[in-house]
C-alpha cells in the first residue's frame, strides 16, 4: 500500500493499534496487556512516569522491540515490524531524546543519509541542499546546510533530527521529548509545523513530560503507569491534574510553595561582567536563600554568561565577588573549592560518568568527605549513596548498579544529588527538569526549595519559562548576551518574558535594588 493510498483511508481505520501487548526483557514485566491506537490526523499523547513503558510502546511501534504477546496492526493488517528501516518501509519515522545524527556530517547529509539524491552515479550537491534548505524553512530554520551538525546548538539539532525524520514522507510520525532543548519561541514553531502535518492526515504520538505541551498539542491523551493502560480520553474532555493523578497513582502533588526571598547577605555579586564576544555589561547579585532564575531564548548565552562565573570559560572582565571577596575562577575545581556547585544541562556528555556506579557517581564531586589518609571508606560512600536513593526516591536495583542503565530522570536526580553533597554556598543548575517526569520534577523542585530555605543562593538557568516563574524568587532575562531585565517573578507572566527574551520591552515591574542587592 502507498503512502497516498494510506493517506486517503480517512480516520475511521486507527493507522496503528497495539492489542493487549504485553512486553518482557527477561523476568521484568514492562507493558503489561496495553491497548494503544493512533488515528489519521491527530496527535496522540503518549504519558506517565519514567519506567511506565511509554519508551517501550515507542519501541514496539518502530520495530526496535518485538512484543512477547499481543498483536500489532497496521491499517488493519496484523504486521511484524522486523527493525527501523523496516518500520520506515511502513511509513513509520522516529525521533528518540538522544539524537542520532552524526556530527561530523552536514545537516543536508543527515537529513538524507542513505537517500541523497543522485545524477550519474554522484551524490547531487546542489540538489541536496536544496531540499535540506526546503525542508527546514518550514520550522522558520535557515541555517547553512552544508555545516557540520556538531557546529550547532542542541535546540538546532533537534530540528534537524525531526526534519530528517519528516524527509521519509512518513505518515506516523513518532516524537519522543522532541521539545525537550527547544526556546518557547521553538516550541511554537515547532507545533505550528506538527498541526499542519495532521491536516495532511499524518498521525503523530507524542511523549513528553510537559503537561502544558500535551494540553496545547495533544487531540488525545493515553496515561500508562507502571506499564498498564489506565485511561484513554480526549485531552479536551481530562485535566493536567486529572493526569498526573493517573500518572503517579495519587492525588496531584500541587505546586511546592515558594517562599519570600530571604533578606541574607549576597553570595554572588557580578558588576559589569563581560566578554568580548557572548556577553556585555552583566550585572546582578544572588542573595543566601535566594533561587534567581535565568531566562533565554536560544542564542541569549545565558550558559556562557554562568560558565564564564565558574571558570569554564575564560577571558571574562568585571567584578565577580563571592561572600564578598573578589574571585575570578580559572577552572570548574578551583570554583568547588570556594564553595561553588554547577549542574550542566548536558548530563550524559558532562555531568556523569556513565560507565561507573550510581555510588561512584553519588560522591565523585565530595571524594574528601569519604576519604582517609587518601582511602576510600566503603561504609561512608554506602551510607551517603543509599540516604541519597531514599531523598530523591532513585529507582534503582542497587548503589552498584552502572548510571548509564537509570532513566533519564533517575540520572538527573543523581546529578543533582552528587552536588548537593557539598552543601555549596552558591548553586547554579542549567535545565534541572530537562526530560524528567512529573513526579521526578516536583522531587527537584523540592529540593532546590528546601536548600534555598536553609540559605543556599541558587541560580537556575532554564528554557521552561513556567518552571522558572514558579520557583525563582527573581528572574534575569537575557537576550543576544544583555541582561533585558530583572523581574520578580510573582509579577512575571510567560508571554512577557518570552516578549523581553526576544529583545523587547515589557512593563513588568522590577524587585527593589535594596532587596535585590543588584548594582546599576
Amino acid at each position: 500500500m502507498t503512502l497516498q493510498d494510506r493517506l486517503d483511508k480517512g480516520p475511521d481505520q486507527p493507522l496503528m493499534k497495539l492489542a493487549a501487548v504485553q512486553k518482557s526483557f527477561g523476568s521484568n514485566l514492562v507493558l503489561d496487556g496495553v491497548d494503544f491506537e493512533l488515528r489519521s490526523g491527530e496527535i496522540h499523547a503518549l504519558c506517565g512516569e519514567n519506567g511506565a513503558g511509554k519508551s517501550t510502546c515507542l519501541g514496539l511501534l518502530y520495530g526496535l522491540h518485538q512484543p512477547t504477546s499481543g498483536k500489532i496492526f497496521r491499517d488493519g493488517a496484523e504486521i511484524r515490524i522486523d527493525s527501523p528501516a523496516h518500520a520506515q518501509t511502513l511509513g513509520i519515522g522516529c525521533v528518540f531524546q538522544e539524537l542520532s545524527l552524526a556530527g561530523a556530517l552536514s545537516v543536508a547529509e543527515n537529513i538524507y543519509a542513505g537517500r541523497a539524491p543522485s545524477r550519474m552515479g554522484v551524490v547531487d550537491w546542489p540538489e541536496l541542499r536544496r531540499r535540506a534548505r526546503a525542508l527546514l524553512s518550514e520550522f522558520g530554520l535557515n541555517i547553512d546546510v552544508s555545516r557540520p551538525v556538531d557546529s550547532l546548538p542542541i535546540s538546532s539539532r533537534q530540528i534537524v533530527e525531526i526534519a530528517k525524520a519528516l524527509s521519509l514522507n512518513s505518515n506516523i510520525l513518532l516524537l519522543d521529548e522532541p521539545t525537550s532543548a527547544l526556546a518557547p519561541d521553538e516550541v511554537d514553531a515547532l507545533f505550528g509545523v506538527l498541526r499542519g502535518l495532521t491536516q495532511k492526515g499524518i498521525g503523530i504520538v507524542y511523549v513528553s513530560h510537559h503537561m502544558s505541551e500535551i494540553f496545547r498539542i495533544s487531540d488525545r491523551v493515553t496515561v500508562l503507569r507502571d506499564g498498564r493502560r489506565i485511561s484513554t480520553l480526549p485531552t479536551s474532555e481530562t485535566s493536567q491534574e486529572q493526569v498526573v493523578a493517573e500518572m503517579i497513582g495519587g492525588a496531584h502533588p500541587g505546586e511546592v510553595s515558594r517562599k519570600d526571598a530571604s533578606k541574607g547577605k549576597d553570595v554572588l555579586r557580578l558588576h559589569r561582567f563581560s566578554n568580548d564576544v557572548d556577553f556585555n555589561d552583566i550585572s546582578f547579585s544572588v542573595k543566601a536563600g535566594e533561587i534567581v532564575g535565568l531566562a533565554g531564548l536560544m542564542g541569549a548565552r545565558r550558559s556562557e554568561i554562568v560558565r564564564s562565573i565558574v571558570g569554564l570559560s575564560h577571558g571574562a572582565t568585571g567584578q565577580v565577588d563571592l561572600n564578598g571577596k573578589s574571585v575570578r575562577f580559572r577552572s570548574l575545581r578551583e570554583a568547588m573549592r570556594a564553595g561553588v556547585g554547577f549542574v550542566p544541562e548536558e548530563r550524559k556528555t558532562e555531568g556523569l560518568f556513565l560507565d561507573q556506579s550510581l555510588s561512584d557517581n553519588l560522591v565523585s564531586a565530595s571524594l574528601s568527605h569519604h576519604a582517609s589518609l587518601g582511602i576510600m571508606q566503603a561504609d561512608s560512600v554506602r551510607a551517603a549513596s543509599r540516604a541519597a536513593i531514599k531523598a530523591f526516591s532513585i529507582k534503582t536495583r542497587g548503589t552498584g548498579e552502572r548510571i548509564g542503565a537509570l532513566s533519564g530522570g533517575n540520572q538527573q536526580k543523581v546529578m543533582l544529588a552528587k552536588w548537593l553533597k557539598r552543601k555549596p554556598d552558591l548553586l547554579i543548575v542549567e535545565e534541572p527538569t530537562k526530560g524528567v517526569d512529573v513526579g521526578a520534577k516536583f522531587q527537584i523542585h523540592a529540593e532546590l526549595l528546601r536548600c534555598a530555605a536553609e540559605g543556599m543562593a541558587i541560580i537556575v538557568v532554564s528554557s521552561d519559562f513556567p518552571e522558572l516563574v514558579s520557583l525563582s524568587t527573581r528572574i534575569l532575562v537575557i537576550h543576544e548576551g544583555r541582561l533585558m531585565g530583572d523581574v520578580a517573578a510573582h509579577d512575571a507572566t510567560e508571554d512577557a518574558l518570552l516578549q523581553m527574551a526576544a529583545g523587547q520591552s515589557a512593563s513588568i515591574p522590577t524587585p527593589d535594588p535594596a532587596q535585590t542587592g543588584d548594582l546599576l
